[in-house]
C-alpha cells in the first residue's frame, strides 16, 4: 500500500511542470504607442540557466489567436531580446525583478510597432486559458 502511494506521488511529480523561482506565468496588457493595438496577453517564462530565457507570449487579439516564443537574456531585472514576428524585427527590454518577481514589465520597438507591456504573475494552479499552459 505504501509503495503504491509513493509511486503515485512520484508519477504526479514527474508529470507536473517544475517551475524555478524565476520561471512563471504572467498575464496582463500590452500597449502600442505608434498605433492603437492594445490587448491582453499571457507569457510563460522559462529560465534556461546562464542568464538565458524563453518567453511564450500568447493570447487573442480581435478574435485572432497569436502565439510567439522568443529568446532573451540577462538578469531578471535587466532582460533584453530580439525577435522577428510576422516578418517584422523587434528589440525589447524587460524587468522581472520588480515587486519580488510578481511583475514582468517591458518595452518594445521595431519596424512595425513600438510600445510596452505590464504583466502580473499568475498564481500556481490557475489555468491560463485556451491554448495556454496549465500550471499546478
Amino acid at each position: 500500500m505504501r509503495a503504491a502511494f509513493l509511486c503515485g506521488i512520484g508519477a504526479l511529480l514527474v508529470c507536473q511542470p517544475v517551475m524555478g523561482a524565476e520561471d512563471g506565468l504572467y498575464e496582463g496588457v500590452w500597449h502600442t504607442t505608434n498605433r492603437k493595438l492594445d490587448g491582453t496577453m499571457t507569457c510563460a517564462v522559462k529560465n534556461l540557466g546562464e542568464e538565458k530565457w524563453t518567453g511564450r507570449f500568447y493570447g487573442v487579439w480581435q478574435g485572432v489567436p497569436f502565439d510567439y516564443t522568443v529568446q532573451f537574456s540577462g538578469k531578471p531585472d535587466k532582460l533584453t531580446g530580439k525577435a522577428t514576428i510576422d516578418g517584422a524585427d523587434y528589440t525589447w527590454s524587460g524587468d522581472m525583478g520588480t515587486e519580488d518577481g510578481e511583475r514582468f514589465k517591458g518595452s518594445f520597438g521595431g519596424n512595425r510597432y513600438s510600445g510596452y507591456f505590464d504583466l502580473k504573475r499568475k498564481q500556481p494552479g490557475v489555468t491560463a486559458g485556451a491554448r495556454g499552459p496549465t500550471v499546478r
